[in-house]
């Protein structure tokens, strides 16, 4: 691993997913759903997603501590936790290093939200925020680094709340009774002079965001892209090859990013490998 890991996705990785997720599912968040009750869901359809997204940042937003004014949001894709965060009072910086999520905060017009297309590893401020959130972001660069810098940029006992994956070290399956708090990133955090404050292992509670997500790939993406190619190659077989050849680096670009996309959203994958967890820090 390098001292400090960029994002990690190349950006056209990142704008196939995107695409994918904002303008073929329609979809207008990029985190997971949150459902209370979710063995009494039979099938997550879009307009289900969408409530699920909503109660995800209702649940993120209760987990915000009362005296918190300032938050700094790393990795804020389009931006539906800032503004969520925005109307609750409070004042956002928000950070991505991704051009596509920088057009939706230009259109946001919120005085109380400002954008910063940048990594953070190489965000500078001499601001200090009351709270820094890493919403499904704290696994884009080095997690130590990403403590660190947290710590850093955190008034005395400002707060760090992560949500997001928690994947295995070794890539083996969890031990059904695994708890969260033995994560080698909650021991990380410590080091890094965080205090633990709430855990909250919520990994059932979003799988039907992965069992939607997976039927999404493999009922519309893949035969879309099987019937463009097939099409394509009836109609203009000479087209076809001239494609495959000067554009054959971008061809396999989408194969890779659709590669990647199809293993991150198998469910029985997510079951063994993955913990989905909140944390609540608090700077000591």
């Amino acid at each position: 691993m390098t001292p400090i890991e960029r994002f990690r996705a190349p950006q056209t990785e990142l704008n196939f997913e995107l695409y994918f997720v904002t303008e073929v599912l329609g979809l207008r968040s990029l985190h997971y759903g949150y459902w209370d009750e979710p063995k009494t869901i039979d099938r997550v359809d879009l307009e289900e997603m969408g409530r699920g997204q909503a109660r995800f940042t209702e649940r993120l937003l209760e987990l915000v501590p009362p005296d918190v004014k300032s938050v700094l949001d790393v990795g804020a894709g389009i931006g539906d936790n800032a503004r969520a965060l925005s109307r609750a009072g409070h004042r956002v910086t928000a950070l991505s290093p991704d051009r596509n999520h920088e057009r939706y905060f230009a259109a946001c017009d919120d005085p109380n939200v400002s954008f910063r297309r940048t990594t953070f590893e190489t965000f500078e401020t001499a601001e200090r925020f009351d709270l820094v959130l890493f919403s499904e972001s704290h696994n884009y660069f080095d997690r130590r680094f990403g403590l660190r810098k947290a710590h850093d940029l955190l008034r005395p006992s400002g707060r760090l709340l992560v949500s997001g994956m928690f994947r295995s070290e070794d890539g083996t399956a969890y031990a059904s009774d695994f708890d969260v708090s033995e994560h080698p990133y909650v021991r990380m955090a410590a080091e890094a002079g965080f205090e633990t404050v709430q855990i909250s292992d919520i990994t059932p509670n979003v799988l039907p965001t992965v069992e939607m997500i997976d039927r999404a790939v493999t009922e519309i993406l893949e035969p879309t892209l099987r019937f463009a190619e097939a099409y394509a190659a009836a109609r203009a077989p000479w087209k076809t090859r001239l494609f495959r050849v000067f554009l054959a680096r971008d061809h396999d670009a989408i194969r890779r990013a659709l590669k990647k996309l199809r293993r991150k959203t198998d469910p029985d994958r997510f079951r063994a490998r993955i913990r989905y967890a909140t944390i609540l820090f608090q700077k000591s």
